[in-house]
């Protein structure tokens, strides 16, 4: 199939469609953060794994995928195959995550009918994504971050999918578990924010011609790491430990070379997102409960947030406002974002984040940074 002009449009509503979607499922778990704190404690507890599947699979993948559709065709020169699809996705995706959450907590039956309708649809934006990754004219190491961040993203409902339906069929191995686990918080997570991260700070920094060889080894010890893991060999954490060196090298060579002095917003919780990366890296091997409550709430929440700040300004702007640009006076990028809030929210997710293994109530802190957060991100979209 041709690839036209027509569809080399991505339509504003796809990425944010899939924003404010994650964003739902974000104040939804948030808010069960706080009323079940215990929950997070608990091994397979139903509230917990309620709360895991919207936090991740809702908000975080949300935001990826809503991402994915804008910068796959900026990493690899070329348009996505047929942007339109990003709707069924969007669609059965939130129909899953949705159903998912519900079963853990109310309904079980339902658990293998949400995972089926999120696998389903990462499959098939697995496939757009391959569909896209054809037509690269050139291949780069981001590339090949994205594309081991598209792998995870099917391989890990398929295990959750599989450990789901296992406990019917006597199947069901706890090791499994970890898996699963492993290859969504390691294989999406890590990965895509450190790769992904490497493409949008050298962008917000202004930063050219930094060396991709790291980032390449950096994929190979995270790869490698979360195979030793998976496998129980210690040797899969030090080589985590490693991929974080080297992602912290990697980041101070980009601020290094930096053309834009100032730090923005997106990049300081970027930074303050690998300080809960690396902290829950070193707690891992003691208590892996506060290490993915770090991971997850420090990390992932952090960044995922810090760089919507960047991102949904641009793609409003550049959609409502540049083709005015020139005949008419409109906003400046720096213009539509309500920055205060946006710090306002990074202090208290981050106090809340590292809270909350030792204060259950800390659960109440981080809802109210969401508050802020939503606010900052609904007036990008009414300015």
């Amino acid at each position: 199939m041709l690839v036209t002009a027509h569809n080399r449009v991505i339509p504003l509503s796809i990425p944010g469609g899939f924003v404010f979607l994650g964003e739902a499922f974000f104040l939804t778990a948030s808010l069960l953060f706080a009323l079940h704190p215990e929950a997070l404690f608990i091994p397979r507890h139903p509230w917990g794994l309620a709360m895991a599947h919207l936090f991740l699979l809702g908000f975080g993948v949300g935001v990826l995928l809503g991402a994915l559709h804008q910068l796959l065709p900026v990493v690899l020169e070329a348009p996505l195959y047929r942007p339109e699809w990003g709707y069924p996705v969007m669609v059965l995706w939130g129909l899953g995550v949705g159903l998912l959450a519900w079963g853990f907590v109310q309904a079980p039956s339902l658990v293998p009918v949400g995972g089926g309708l999120t696998l389903f649809a990462l499959l098939f934006f697995a496939y757009h994504a391959y569909l896209t990754f054809r037509q690269a004219p050139r291949w780069n190491r981001v590339a090949t971050a994205l594309a081991w961040v598209v792998f995870y993203l099917v391989l890990t409902p398929f295990l959750g999918l599989f450990q789901a339906l296992s406990q019917r069929y006597g199947l069901y191995d706890p090791e499994r578990l970890a898996w699963h686990l492993l290859a969504g918080l390691g294989g999406v997570f890590l990965l895509s924010i450190l790769g992904v991260g490497y493409k949008l700070l050298s962008m917000f920094t202004l930063t050219h011609g930094v060396d991709e060889r790291v980032l390449g080894l950096l994929l190979w010890a995270a790869n490698l790491g979360l195979l030793g893991l998976a496998m129980g060999e210690r040797l899969g954490y030090l080589l985590l430990l490693l991929s974080y060196a080297l992602a912290l090298y990697d980041t101070w060579r980009i601020l290094k070379n930096r053309m834009k002095r100032a730090l923005d917003i997106g990049v300081r919780h970027y930074l303050l997102g690998l300080f809960f990366l690396g902290i829950s890296l070193l707690v891992l091997p003691f208590n892996p409960i506060w290490a993915a409550l770090w991971f997850a709430l420090g990390f992932v929440g952090l960044v995922v947030t810090g760089m919507l700040y960047k991102i949904l300004p641009f793609l409003v702007w550049t959609h409502r406002y540049a083709p005015r640009a020139g005949k008419e006076k409109v906003p400046l990028l720096k213009e539509m974002l309500p920055e205060r809030a946006g710090y306002g929210a990074g202090a208290l997710l981050a106090l809340g984040a590292l809270l909350l293994p030792f204060l259950p109530w800390a659960g109440w802190i981080y809802l109210a940074g969401v508050f802020p957060h939503v606010y900052a991100l609904w007036e990008v979209m009414r300015r």
